[in-house]
């Protein structure tokens, strides 16, 4: 699954290059048109929106794991759980090592955003 990830982030990536050489006719070279609205949250940012979307679950791959607040290492930790502690995933953020997946521990109510590369399986497959 680990591979996928980065075969996916390959791919954007080289289509994005592909994408930058012209914009609207004109070499990319030129200033880029103004937004018509914010960007979404970065990965940096703490309040990321989140949703079940995905029906898959996964074990603590690490000593112990701590769940944040954010998607980031920089935001507050809620908690951490044991390795094989099992968690339901609902959705990701990143691209994979740096993705991280919003989740549920099982047989709880906690539930917070868990760093990919510290999960069983990479995290969750759906992006939020």
């Amino acid at each position: 699954m680990r591979t996928r990830r980065i075969v996916q982030a390959s791919l954007v990536s080289a289509a994005m290059a592909g994408s930058a050489l012209f914009v609207g006719g004109q070499a990319s070279g030129s200033a880029p048109a103004p937004a018509d609205k914010p960007a979404g949250p970065s990965i940096m940012d703490c309040s990321h929106d989140h949703s079940n979307k995905d029906s898959g679950e996964g074990r603590v791959d690490a000593d112990w794991l701590r769940y944040r607040v954010g998607p980031h290492t920089s935001c507050a930790a809620l908690g951490q759980e044991p390795r094989g502690t099992l968690i339901y995933y609902h959705c990701f953020v990143g691209d994979f090592p740096n993705s991280w997946t919003w989740g549920r521990v099982s047989g709880t109510n906690k539930q917070g955003w868990f760093a990919d590369r510290y999960l069983s399986d990479d995290g969750a497959r759906k992006r939020c």
